[in-house]
């Protein structure tokens, strides 16, 4: 490290000579002994994206997206009914013999103990509806988005592709539950036609690849919500870099910062372009079409940003709703013309959103945000963590996808599916850090980590991959 420098004081001891000695040796270039000392080098680490599912080949909209869902219940339903026998196995009801395994939703008898897989469909009266959007063209005023569209009146239906039959009982109202996620429910079907639920069983999930043994700490940091051009200051960007580059903090934290193998960047890195109705008005053209209008400065800085840790880190950036790339999951890599700079770099990589790596042996999985954001809307309570450790659970990623959230209308494959659960998974651009380490014994161990955006938390995270260990770090400053 250079030290800062004083010019010698008026009353100072020191002769003239000895002081032109003194600067003569400070001009000297450094020795290969000093720059060998001086040096620390970065970590290395071997990965390979997975994100071949991820990738939209051909963009065709032409289907239905009831084909997602059939391609979604024939993936998750062997895997559902071998759990579902694991589970309950002879011990519902008190009977000696296991209760008979329905195929068809149609098929439950009155009054039988069975179990049956299906895919859940919540009616909800809050939940936006195409009306919403006649009423504009008519010129009525459409109710304002709601937070949330949970609510004393909804209804829990299980169905598949014989039909569907109504959920009823006491342990719906504290079973987190969104629609389409597949589970299977053991219980009876009463007088009323509803399906009187005791039990609920998700889907099984496949091994989990062995943690590989590693000798040295190995960190893969995680930051979202950069915001570049939302009106904060570059201060903490800079500070960032500082960081990740090794020219910020203690000797200590030089280390830790050379144990730093990969820098994940999880959407929202840019302003997300609002106009009022005045600027709309100014880019409307002669026929009153409102013109596109963009701003390139933002993607510049990020340029900047990304060039300047590119020479000594690898970097992964997702999209988010707030980047120029398309709406709908999985959303597609940045173009790297985007990055005219940064993209000569070998060490930059454009992925999709969501996205799979593999580091080290290591399965990190990553999003932007949007999935989990969907599903807070469709429960009551307000633990996003919690809803995130469920997504393991249901082995799906975007379960509301397409009812509310935005998706490729895919046929004959849901890419969101989760066959092994990850070793580390990260969702960016949440309210607040927070992080869980869910240990099973069947299914393995993984570490689930909320990312808050940057630009208002100063957060970026560390997480180790020898231990799996979260580390929030927090950028901040006197004035802040």
């Amino acid at each position: 490290m250079l030290t800062a420098l004083t010019p010698p004081m008026a009353h100072s001891s020191f002769s003239t000579e000895e002081n032109s000695r003194c600067v003569d040796s400070l001009l000297q270039p450094p020795s290969s002994t000093d720059a060998k000392a001086g040096s620390i080098a970065r970590t290395t680490s071997a990965s390979t994206h997975h994100n071949e599912q991820f990738v939209v080949t051909e963009r065709v909209y032409t289907q239905q997206y009831a084909g997602i869902y059939f391609t979604r219940l024939n993936k998750l339903r062997p895997r559902t009914f071998a759990a579902a026998k694991e589970r309950w196995g002879s011990r519902a009801a008190g009977k000696a013999e296991p209760p008979p395994a329905v195929p068809r939703v149609l098929d439950v008898r009155p009054g039988q103990v069975c179990y049956i897989v299906g895919t859940v469909y919540i009616e909800m009266p809050l939940k936006p509806s195409i009306l919403d959007e006649v009423t504009k063209e008519h010129w009525i005023v459409a109710p304002p988005p709601r937070e949330k569209y949970k609510s004393d009146l909804d209804q829990v239906v299980l169905e598949d592709e014989s039909g569907r039959v109504s959920l009823t009982g006491a342990i719906l109202k504290t079973t987190m539950l969104v629609t389409g996620i597949i589970i299977a429910v053991l219980g009876c079907e009463n007088a009323e036609g509803k399906f009187e639920v005791i039990d609920i069983c998700y889907s099984a999930a496949k091994p989990q690849p062995p943690l590989p043994s590693l000798s040295e700490d190995k960190y893969v940091a995680f930051v979202s919500g950069l915001n570049i051009g939302g009106g904060n200051d570059g201060l903490h960007h800079e500070i960032l870099v500082d960081f990740l580059t090794g020219e910020l903090g203690t000797p200590k934290d030089q280390e830790r910062s050379a144990s730093i193998v990969r820098l994940v960047v999880a959407g929202n890195s840019v302003e997300k372009l609002k106009q009022s109705d005045d600027e709309k008005k100014m880019h409307r053209n002669r026929y009153g079409a409102e013109t596109a209008t963009f701003n390139a400065e933002p993607l510049r800085m990020l340029d900047t940003l990304l060039a300047s840790l590119c020479h000594s880190l690898s970097i992964d950036i997702l999209p988010g709703d707030a980047d120029p790339a398309n709406c709908s999951l999985p959303q597609q890599p940045l173009h790297p013309a985007l990055f005219p700079t940064a993209s000569k770099y070998n060490t930059l990589n454009c992925v999709t959103n969501p996205s799979a790596l593999d580091v080290d042996g290591l399965m990190v999985l990553v999003t932007s945000g949007q999935t989990l954001d969907d599903v807070f809307r469709f429960v009551e309570t307000e633990d996003r963590l919690e809803m995130a450790c469920c997504t393991m659970t249901w082995a799906h990623l975007a379960p509301t996808a397409p009812d509310t959230l935005w998706c490729h209308p895919y046929k004959d494959e849901d890419p969101f599916v989760i066959n092994s659960r990850p070793h580390i998974y990260v969702v960016g651009n949440q309210p607040s850090y927070a992080t869980k380490l869910i240990d099973d014994e069947k299914y393995g161990t993984t570490r689930v980590v909320l990312v808050p955006p940057f630009a208002t938390s100063k957060t970026l995270v560390l997480v180790n991959l020898r231990t799996l260990e979260a580390v929030p770090m927090v950028f901040g400053t006197a004035s802040a």
